[in-house]
């Protein structure tokens, strides 16, 4: 009889163990050795500006946003900054599929097609580029590309003011320059 027992134990046990596998199993995993991040805030047609002495200095939108407080960062998609000049003029603008905020130096992160136009037609493209807001420079180590008028310059690290009109790319530099009047038809064929 206690064999008998036994014998049913091991079975029920046995025919249960896939049913708790199965339950198991349900269960969303859970990443390994990472850290989910929730947001403190999040927010649509999100708008920052930074200012300095009543003066602005620069104005982000972004289409979707997130706060993380305990790192003072926002996190932005869709991303849309102009800066300004001691007058409050805008002299550029940058876009970015996404862009990141340290809230405590207001220095700028942007990734993902971003470009910079200026309101005095110089194009800057590259993957990635920071702003350092208390040096107030434009800094990058990856590809970019200077477009001015017909003349275009490419390399890896960059290095600029916000306006675009001092520029230094570190290495493998490229430059084409074209003649504006050759190109209109006004010079030689």
């Amino acid at each position: 009889m206690a064999v008998l027992r036994s014998l049913a134990l091991v079975t029920l046990v046995t025919g249960l163990l896939p049913a708790f596998a199965g339950c198991r199993s349900r269960n969303a995993p859970t990443p390994s050795g990472a850290v989910l991040r929730v947001p403190d805030q999040e927010a649509r047609d999100f708008t920052l500006t930074e200012s300095s002495e009543g003066q602005k200095n620069w104005t982000l939108w972004a289409s979707y946003a997130a706060m993380y407080n305990d790192r003072n960062l926002v996190d932005a998609r869709t991303v849309r900054i102009e800066f300004f000049d001691q007058k409050g003029a805008r002299f550029s603008t940058l876009f970015a599929n996404e862009g990141v905020v340290d809230q405590q130096t207001n220095n700028l992160e942007a990734r993902g097609k971003v470009r910079v136009l200026t309101e005095s037609g110089v194009q800057m493209e590259t993957d990635s580029l920071r702003w350092l807001n208390s040096a107030r420079k434009i800094v990058s180590d990856a590809f970019v590309r200077v477009t001015r008028k017909s003349d275009v310059v490419t390399g890896y690290g960059f290095e600029s003011d916000p306006n675009l009109d001092h520029f230094h790319i570190k290495s493998e530099v490229r430059a084409e320059v074209r003649d504006e009047a050759a190109g209109e038809g006004g010079g030689p064929a």
